[in-house]
């Protein structure tokens, strides 16, 4: 819903969103609403090129060929961030920043329901954000949190520092 209303008020809105996972699913189990298709759900609001991916290292092959064809798929890391947020920034385009926990690497954040190995470390997070906050951002959020599956409460407490610092590196 925030995508959509947002989208509504900025039609010239992009995405960057940090992920393990494409979320280009047509549909998932039947659903086309899951978190398996999300981004493709903003794909069909927003049109081509202007959904930038980073950190993804899990999809089925038809995602990665959709991706291919109609975002901008960075795996699994954040190289070209800063000259997608530069090119963003220089034209005040309106953006919406979406950050998966799972863009960690489950060594530093098990507590997600798919965690997937080769993921980035904390501080290659909090430096990307930080990037990512130069950007005209009109909307953000934070998923894939799951404290159930992570007794330690490692997860939750890094979940809680990323929000921080994602809030700090808006308000500046």
């Amino acid at each position: 819903a925030p995508v959509r209303v947002l989208s509504e008020r900025f039609p010239d809105m992009h995405i960057i969103h940090f992920d393990a996972h494409t979320d280009l699913r047509e549909d998932y189990l039947g659903a086309k609403l899951s978190h398996a298709c999300v981004i493709r759900r903003c794909h069909d609001m927003l049109g081509d090129g202007r959904i930038h991916q980073f950190c993804i290292r899990s999809g089925e092959r038809e995602e990665f060929a959709f991706a291919k064809e109609h975002t901008d798929l960075h795996p699994f890391d954040f190289e070209g961030l800063e000259q997608v947020v530069q090119q963003l920034k220089e034209n005040n385009t309106p953006v919406y920043f979406t950050i998966d926990l799972d863009c960690l690497d489950p060594s530093v954040f098990p507590g997600t329901g798919t965690p997937e190995a080769g993921g980035v470390s904390f501080l290659e997070l909090l430096k990307a954000i930080r990037t990512v906050s130069q950007a005209n951002l009109v909307g953000a959020d934070v998923n894939e949190l799951a404290p159930m599956l992570d007794a330690s409460g490692v997860s939750t407490a890094t979940a809680c520092k990323v929000l921080r610092e994602l809030l700090l590196a808006i308000a500046k």
